[in-house]
């Protein structure tokens, strides 16, 4: 016999009403999806774009700098730049941090599965927090909890710099976290391959791409470019993952090409270190021009510094003193005072300056030589170093007459070589040159020069008395010269100068094997609280090779050797060094070989018997 099920019509009446309910919320749903999707389309597409759609900034490509050659010498890479939303990192920190204290402590208290399963899921929540903070620090070299004190000392700002110019890899490292608030931005990084070697000529960037010394700071707004702007989707991570549309192209900054050889630059620049450290000195400069150009082949400082590292710059380090600082010249004047002479024809090449009894007196001024060297040649003027000597030639001269000469080999005016801070130096006006400024401007006291200004000065000696433009960018066109000096001006003061860099001469060390060098050596004391330091002093060497055909004129200056007093011994040797490099380098043939001198010898008698 067979039973049969009876069903509760309380059961049936919970199912019915179950059914119901379900039918009910899944009839509210639709109606709710087609109320969105007909009448609220338009807000909801507009909130999406709000939230996924972005305007941003497209970086311009910084434009290169390279040396003549086309090697480079300062380029952008990309890099990425971490940033947050610290209001609302914090929030989400804290939030997460209260969460996990409450569920720990109600774990604590109601000692049940449930309590201890919360507490284990917020502390999951919350050590995942934690431990992406941590590598953030560890990512940008950061103490542990330091972020967290950056984050609260950024008050109620909605953006905030976690760190600049970071590598793409770190960056996404640091993404994939999926912290709130947290992304990047596309940068460009400035880098510098030749480091230190050329820090004063190329310069360096800030932070954010714009030149703040050398080249860098000149060329800004040719090298810099413009930024653009585009429409673009992010996903939930702040990357972009589809661009929409561009609003303003950017435009790519433009390169720069230097007169620069990097080869010169990077031998002259280890030349002058080693120098300045063995002489224990404090500063050194160098220059190297060409002659035929005007062009800027080198330019060396030290101290020095490495804009790739901006952790440790330091601002004494940076200042590109070979056009910045004024010096008084000293003895490296005394070749310019004979040319002006010779131009004003007041004296002839030939002519012999009574330098006795060694000294010369205006009132409590007087003048001095190491000794009494009686008359003396203009070129045994320059080879003995006559203060003397140089002070009576430029007595000689109208002052007017030699102030004009100085103005026009660029002495009182601003190169113009195309660096920033570059210095007028000082040349007072010659109304009021009374009669011990005439003689002091002789050798080269009274008046203020860069180094550069002075190297500049000395090229028309190798120009055939033409003075150049000075640049420190390529020329591919030439351009014309000013006739400062006459032709044959420039070569009689060019052969003088041999003399000092021969045995006997001041210059000796100067010499460079296969090649004749023609030069001056100079010591000038400083002038500190009114008067003269006679331990406080610059030493200098100004050089032209080859002589019977020049083409480069380098200029040391070694400030404050500790251990060589006189510009023949600290700073020539350096110039002998850096003037044999760059001949072999330009394969600029030798005029100082037997060979060379008996074809010259040759042509010389072939001319005189023609």
């Amino acid at each position: 016999m067979s039973r049969r099920k009876v069903v509760s019509p309380i059961f049936q009446g919970r199912r019915f009403f179950l059914m119901l309910a379900l039918i009910s919320v899944i009839g509210v749903l639709m109606l709710r999806a087609a109320w969105l999707e007909v009448y609220q389309q338009e807000m909801l597409q507009e909130q999406a774009g709000k939230r996924q759609n972005r305007i941003v900034s497209v970086a311009a490509y910084r434009g290169m700098i390279t040396d003549r050659n086309g090697e480079p010498m300062a380029v952008s890479s990309p890099v990425e730049s971490l940033w947050c939303n610290p209001k609302k990192l914090l929030a989400v920190y804290k939030e997460l941090r209260d969460e996990f204290d409450v569920a720990t402590q109600q774990a604590a208290e109601a000692e049940d599965e449930d309590a201890s399963a919360s507490a284990h899921v917020a502390g999951l929540r919350f050590t995942k927090l934690k431990e992406g903070l941590g590598r953030i620090e560890e990512v940008l070299e950061l103490e542990a909890g330091e972020l967290l004190d950056k984050l609260e000392g950024a008050g109620d700002k909605h953006f905030f710099y976690l760190g600049r110019h970071l590598p793409p890899e770190l960056a996404d490292e640091v993404l994939e976290l999926d912290l709130p608030g947290v992304a990047s931005t596309s940068e460009y990084r400035r880098f510098y391959p030749l480091a230190e070697t050329s820090g004063h000529v190329v310069g360096m960037t800030n932070i954010d791409g714009v030149g703040l010394e050398g080249v860098e700071k000149a060329m800004n707004d040719h090298l810099a470019g413009r930024n653009g702007k585009k429409r673009v989707v992010l996903d939930g991570r702040r990357r972009v993952i589809e661009n929409i549309e561009s609003i303003e192209d950017m435009v790519p900054g433009q390169s720069a090409q230097l007169s620069i050889d990097q080869r010169i630059q990077y031998m002259a620049y280890k030349a002058l270190k080693t120098q300045v450290y063995k002489l224990k000195a404090q500063a050194g400069s160098l220059v190297v021009l060409d002659a035929r150009s005007g062009e800027i082949l080198a330019m060396a400082n030290l101290p020095s510094f490495n804009p790739n590292n901006r952790k440790q710059l330091e601002a004494y380090r940076y200042r590109n003193r070979a056009v910045t600082d004024k010096f008084e010249p000293g003895s490296t004047l005394k070749p310019l005072t004979i040319a002006a002479a010779l131009e004003a024809r007041v004296i002839g090449a030939d002519v012999e300056i009574n330098t006795s009894p060694g000294h010369l007196t205006f009132g409590k001024y007087t003048i001095r030589d190491p000794g009494n060297y009686g008359s003396l040649s203009l070129g045994a003027i320059l080879s003995k170093s006559s203060n003397v000597g140089a002070s009576r030639v430029a007595l000689l001269m109208n002052p007017r007459d030699h102030w004009m000469f100085l103005n026009r080999v660029g002495f009182g005016r601003v190169p113009n070589a195309g660096l920033s801070g570059e210095t007028s130096g000082q040349l007072g006006n010659y109304s009021k040159w009374g009669k011990v400024d005439r003689a002091s401007h002789g050798y080269g006291y009274g008046l203020s020069t860069s180094l550069l200004q002075i190297t500049h000065a000395y090229s028309p000696f190798a120009a055939d008395g033409k003075l150049m433009p000075a640049t420190i960018y390529k020329r591919n066109e030439p351009v014309p010269g000013q006739q400062v000096m006459s032709r044959e001006t420039a070569h009689t003061v060019l052969k003088m100068m041999e003399s000092v860099v021969q045995e006997g001469g001041t210059g000796k060390r100067a010499m460079v094997d296969g090649y004749r060098v023609a030069g001056k050596t100079g010591t000038a004391y400083k002038y500190i609280n009114g008067k003269y330091r006679k331990d406080k002093y610059l030493t200098s060497f100004i050089g032209i090779a080859p002589a019977s055909q020049p083409r480069l004129v380098v200029a040391v200056q070694i400030d404050e050797p500790k251990l060589d007093s006189s510009g023949g011994r600290a700073a020539a040797p350096v110039f002998s060094k850096v003037m044999t490099e760059s001949l072999r380098l330009l394969d600029v043939p030798p005029d100082d070989l037997p060979e060379v001198k008996q074809a010259e010898t040759m042509t010389s008698t072939k001319e005189g018997a023609t």
